[in-house]
């Protein structure tokens, strides 16, 4: 696993309200440093001005810093071989000091999403990449998700 994959995990499993807020947040927060140095510039410092254009990118940075932190701290689990089985009875999650065996009938819900599946397991998320299959595998994974309806998300 990369850190690159980590983050796309971690960015589709925040959702795509989530994902609109940090993109209006970013837009803001560049606004804010633009007219903060024009306002600065024509009418000398202001603190609390520059004190709002730090809360606004310290806002920003902090959904920067989840997948950043998540990496460093957990950076030798990671590079690790990950293996995922999908199987009619569940979904079996193997690495080099555990393994994780999911039963379908413990998950409640299945988000499809551009770089993972989140399968919903009692009050947990747990992200499957897409990337760990080959596309013919991502399909079947896929439709078997539609078919069965109370997975549909």
């Amino acid at each position: 696993m990369t850190y690159g994959l980590l983050r796309r995990m971690s960015q589709d499993a925040q959702g795509r309200w989530q994902r609109v807020m940090r993109t209006l947040l970013l837009a803001l927060a560049a606004l804010a440093v633009l007219l903060a140095t024009l306002l600065a510039t024509l009418t000398g410092f202001n603190g609390r001005l520059l004190y709002l254009v730090l809360m606004l990118c310290a806002a920003f940075a902090v959904t920067e810093l989840l997948p950043v932190l998540s990496w460093l701290l957990q950076r030798s689990l990671f590079v690790e071989p990950f293996r995922y089985e999908v199987s009619t009875s569940g979904v079996d999650i193997q690495t080099a000091s555990s393994r994780t065996q999911i039963d379908w009938s413990g998950i409640t819900r299945i988000r499809r999403r551009r770089h993972t599946w989140l399968l919903k397991y009692g009050m947990s998320q747990i992200p499957v990449p897409r990337a760990a299959f080959s596309p013919e595998d991502q399909r079947i994974v896929d439709d078997f998700i539609v078919r069965r309806l109370e997975f549909a998300g």
